[in-house]
């Protein structure tokens, strides 16, 4: 699998239509390919470190960022490792036990897919920008 197929295969099922967009930008950035298959990357982080960077520009819990802006967060965020964007890993925890996380970093709902597998259908957690 190269850098753009795990870009597709992260984008399926999300319905917000600005996470879709920047994924499709990203898509097209084919040079950038490698980096979209760093495996401590997913769209749920890059939406997260999105929205943290819009608020801190915001006045009155309001920000209007340029698509360009947004399209390189995006970009910086595949370029550059967790550390130096000040993104510090979290382990979840599920009383003493550490719950794994997918390839696509916990996009899917891995707690009502490892249940009852037989039983029900694997989720999508969506992700939202707003």
């Amino acid at each position: 699998m190269n850098g753009i197929e795990r870009l597709s295969e992260m984008i399926k099922g999300q319905k917000d239509k600005y996470l879709q967009i920047i994924v499709n930008h990203l898509m097209l950035q084919t040079e950038m390919s490698e980096a979209f298959l760093n495996e401590e990357k997913n769209l749920k982080d890059m939406a997260t470190y999105i929205k943290d960077l819009a608020r801190k520009q915001a006045t009155n819990n309001v920000a209007v960022i340029e698509d360009a802006v947004v399209f390189q967060w995006a970009k910086d965020y595949f370029n550059k490792s967790n550390e130096e964007l000040g993104i510090k890993k979290i382990e979840a925890k599920n009383n003493t036990e550490t719950v794994e996380k997918d390839e696509f970093g916990s996009i899917f709902d891995l707690n009502n897919t490892n249940k009852n597998m037989e039983n029900k259908k694997e989720e999508v957690e969506q992700i939202t920008l707003f």
